[in-house]
C-alpha cells in the first residue's frame, strides 16, 4: 500500500473547491491522460486512461466512485480497475477548510497495485504514482486558482 498526502491553499471559496471535485462532470477534467469516460450516475464513473511505469504502459479501465460526502467539508474518491498486467485500487480523501479568502484543501491518497507493475519495485512504483497524483492535484489547484 502506498500512501501520499499533501495540502494547498487557493484564493477561492471552499464551496467552489468542494463542488468541483464532487461533480463528475468537472472531476473528470482532472484525470491525467484520460481516453474516455462514461458517467453512470451522480456518484459513479467508468474511466479509461493511459498510465504505466517505465516500459509497462497502457490503458487502465477504472470504476471511480464519489462517496462519504460532508458538504463543503469532506469527500472521498474510491477507484478500482485494471490494465497492462496490473490491478489497482485506491482511496483519496479530500478535506476542506475556509481560511480567510483562501480555500485550504488537504488530501490523503492510499493506493494498492498488484500484478506486473507492482513487481517493478516499490521506489519505481511510488515515483510513478506520485507523478500521476501530483499532476492531478496540480491541475485541480490551477483550475481553482483561475476561477
Amino acid at each position: 500500500m502506498i500512501h501520499l498526502d499533501g495540502n494547498f491553499n487557493v484564493k477561492n471559496e471552499v464551496k467552489n473547491a468542494y463542488d468541483y471535485i464532487s461533480n463528475p462532470d468537472t472531476l473528470i477534467k482532472l484525470i491525467p491522460d484520460l481516453i474516455e469516460y462514461n458517467r453512470i450516475d451522480d456518484n459513479n464513473l467508468k474511466i479509461t486512461a493511459k498510465a504505466g511505469v517505465s516500459f509497462i504502459k497502457g490503458k487502465f479501465d477504472l470504476d471511480l466512485g464519489i462517496d462519504h460526502r460532508v458538504e463543503n467539508k469532506h469527500i472521498t474518491l474510491r477507484g478500482k480497475g485494471n490494465g497492462s498486467g496490473a490491478a489497482v485500487d485506491f482511496t483519496v480523501d479530500f478535506d476542506f477548510n475556509q481560511n480567510n479568502d483562501n480555500a485550504e484543501v488537504r488530501w490523503n491518497a492510499y493506493i494498492n497495485v498488484v500484478g506486473t507493475a507492482a513487481s517493478m519495485g516499490g521506489k519505481m512504483m511510488k515515483s510513478a504514482i506520485n507523478k500521476y497524483i501530483t499532476k492531478l492535484v496540480d491541475t485541480y489547484k490551477e483550475t481553482l486558482g483561475n476561477n
